[in-house]
């Protein structure tokens, strides 16, 4: 009798076994659902609150090993409840596919970064980029260096976009300077320090200023430098990433977007020179008036006589 219930009790325990879910399946879909959650307060947190980027990275690294930690258990758990027929199915591939579109966000940027220079400091000067001056304070322990760093980014720049190239414009300099500083504002850069152009045009412009990118909100630091005389103005500009080796094109392409807001902006204005007003007053000036005119005809007459 006593080997009889003993065998039910072995009979109930394995069939109540059989009925669990794989313990796979279940802690895979809960590490998976975590991870997503994490990388996602993370990211949330860096673009609103702005806490700092070194804790938003170790956040991800934290959220891409849970998650890369749910896909093994899924597969795991999938392989178990296809040879043991155990319950847990749905878990299991709820885990695998929550940890696929975790790992699918930063699997879409590998063709860009295939494609592009592994550079993160661009500038239209490859000779003399425009220095960081106030945005070095910026800048803390972990982050790139304010240097440029030198003819290995230039060279690949070169090839990479040979498109960015000193902007050149017939405007005086500090004509062009009150233009790329409406620009900035336009763009909504946080202005660091601005420094106009020297009264005779012996010192360039300067506008040192932080941007941050749409989603992930990483923070970018402008320079733009403004040099020239009262007739022609060149306009450079640098764009470097705080973090990250590859910065996936993202530097270039906001010089683009100035450059295109600048031509915008100038098509908008007419040049001081061409202001009718200016041009009134510079004939006036010139001409003088009614009265000295006279008294210039009266002293030449004179002369002769």
């Amino acid at each position: 009798m006593s080997s009889l219930v003993l065998s039910w009790h072995t009979i109930h325990r394995m069939i109540v076994a059989e009925q669990r879910p794989a313990f796979c399946a279940i802690w895979s879909f809960r590490l998976a659902l975590f991870s997503g959650a994490l990388a996602i307060a993370g990211i949330a947190l860096h673009r609103f609150l702005s806490i700092s980027t070194p804790i938003l990275l170790n956040t991800l690294k934290v959220a891409f090993a849970g998650g890369a930690i749910a896909l093994l258990m899924a597969i795991i758990a999938i392989v178990q409840i296809w040879f043991t027929g155990k319950l847990g199915a749905a878990s299991a591939f709820g885990g695998l596919l929550t940890s696929l579109a975790l790992f699918a966000w930063p699997a879409a940027y590998i063709p860009t970064a295939n494609s592009l220079p592994p550079i993160n400091d661009v500038t239209t000067d490859l000779q003399a980029p425009p220095p960081m001056t106030a945005l070095a304070l910026l800048r803390g322990p972990g982050t790139n260096p304010v240097e440029y760093p030198g003819e290995t980014f230039a060279e690949m720049q070169a090839v990479a976009y040979p498109d960015l190239q000193p902007f050149l414009l017939k405007r005086s300099a500090s004509e062009a300077f009150e233009i790329v500083a409406d620009v900035v504002r336009r763009l909504k850069y946080q202005v660091v320090a601005e420094t106009p152009p020297g009264e005779d045009f012996d010192q360039p412009g300067y506008i040192e200023a932080v941007d941050r990118t749409l989603i992930m909100g990483f923070y970018d630091d402008v320079v733009i430098r403004v040099m020239g005389d009262s007739e022609n103005a060149q306009i450079d500009v640098r764009s470097a990433s705080r973090y990250g080796r590859h910065d996936l094109g993202r530097n270039a392409a906001r010089i683009r977007t100035f450059f295109q807001e600048l031509r915008t902006a100038l098509m908008s204005t007419v040049p001081a020179e061409a202001n009718p007003r200016n041009v009134r007053n510079k004939r006036q000036s010139t001409k003088g008036s009614p009265k000295q005119q006279r008294g210039g005809d009266r002293e030449r007459a004179g002369r002769r006589n």
